[in-house]
């Protein structure tokens, strides 16, 4: 998807660190979680730059795919309405999001510590992003989850965060592989070589060194790209257990996930030179 949680997969091919780990990678962008996950369902795709919830819609589907690493990604809750001074505001007004994918999980999180439960917001479901924002922008909607460059995007429009992840400790965008990758050990070692590699040089310089990827394939206006703040990267690491588990738990819960699962048999383990 174009987000800056896949830019150091751009780095990897364009420094030609996926080449020199022995890998021929085809990096496909998509412009909607369905258009991927059709992919995904379809055998189209060995991996996939997804999220939590959008990944036990794949266990549900038996497709044998496992979770091979957090990413470096994050939402915030954007807001246009004068009304809306903080997420306690939402009560009673309508949040525009797609339904059953991360962002919702995230707004449930921000909601249940101010006491409110989805519930308490009105929820419409508009699943392309630059749309949302748009209801946002024209208050027919009091907010919306969105995740970088819309976050960007949505600042510079005017509007306001009501709060936003920090990656760190709120890791749900991840790297998932199909059931062939998944079983092999040594190509997910020699992947995650190059992403590791990624990250390390994405780290040493500024986000100008990377506006052409930022704009041709994250979605970065050129205006926006210029004065962009990229988030400090972290190298291949597992989702915590615990996010994992209460990710689950939430998508069995609102009947995304079909019956409980040890969410923890759906991690593999993570090796890199």
């Amino acid at each position: 998807m174009p987000a800056p949680d896949s830019l150091p997969l751009y780095v990897a091919q364009e420094k030609g660190y996926f080449k020199d780990a022995g890998l021929d990678v085809d990096l496909k962008n998509f412009k909607s979680p369905k258009d991927r996950d059709t992919a995904i369902a379809g055998g189209q795709l060995d991996g996939a730059v997804t999220d939590i919830i959008a990944f036990t819609t794949y266990v549900n589907g038996q497709l044998g795919w496992k979770i091979g690493s957090g990413l470096t990604g994050y939402f915030g809750i954007l807001t246009g309405d004068d009304s809306v001074k903080s997420v306690a505001d939402l009560a009673g007004k309508k949040v525009a999001l797609l339904p059953r994918q991360t962002p919702q999980f995230y707004l449930n999180t921000e909601l249940a510590k101010a006491n409110l439960t989805e519930k308490s917001v009105s929820i419409s479901e508009v699943p392309q992003i630059p749309v949302r924002l748009q209801l946002v922008e024209n208050k027919q909607v009091s907010a919306t989850v969105v995740p970088d460059p819309f976050l960007s995007m949505g600042k510079a429009a005017g509007l306001r965060v009501l709060a936003q992840s920090n990656p760190k400790n709120y890791q749900t965008t991840i790297m998932a592989f199909d059931r062939k990758i998944s079983k092999n050990a040594d190509v997910r070692k020699r992947f995650y070589t190059a992403y590791n590699r990624a990250v390390k040089t994405i780290n040493a310089h500024k986000a100008s060194n990377y506006q052409s990827i930022l704009t041709k394939q994250l979605g970065y206006p050129t205006a926006i790209a210029k004065s962009a703040k990229l988030p400090t990267y972290t190298k291949a690491k597992r989702v915590p257990n615990q996010m994992l588990g209460e990710a689950f738990n939430y998508a069995y819960q609102h009947q995304i996930l079909k019956q409980e699962m040890d969410s923890e048999s759906y991690q593999l383990k993570i090796q890199a030179d």
